[in-house]
């Protein structure tokens, strides 16, 4: 799939996902916890995510945030997320994860987000509740 496609996804998904209702919100990360790892290179940074809360390592920043992820795509797992500062797209790759930039063994799930304007993918996993 190309960088393209994924960016009109992203845009869909970010559109018909997230309501601008906060109680909303929160009920939504209240009721659907999510938690993972994801981490990618040029430059090395890592995502790490406990309960809807993040905590991104990216060259010499680090930022903690709520994620808040939309509903899943009807006929895929691809989610849209946002927080404060990062936005983007995780999704379940059938081969895996085929960016093939990190250590972890048969990483499952891709992700592309955007954070300081600057586009970053990677691998990892998610296990939703």
């Amino acid at each position: 799939m190309s960088v393209k496609w994924i960016l009109v996804i992203l845009i869909c998904l970010i559109q018909s996902g997230f309501s601008e209702n906060a109680n909303h919100e929160q009920d939504w990360v209240k009721n659907h916890p999510i938690t993972g790892h994801f981490e990618g290179n040029e430059p090395f940074w890592s995502i790490e995510i406990k309960n809807n809360i993040f905590i991104l390592h990216c060259n010499n920043d680090s930022v903690k945030d709520t994620l808040f992820l939309s509903k899943k795509q009807a006929y895929t797992e691809t989610y849209a997320f946002r927080s404060k500062k990062v936005f983007g797209i995780i999704r379940k790759s059938s081969q895996g994860c085929n960016l093939d930039i990190t250590e972890a063994p048969n990483p499952a799930y891709e992700i592309y987000f955007s954070f300081n304007d600057t586009t970053y993918m990677g691998c990892g996993s998610i296990s939703l509740k």
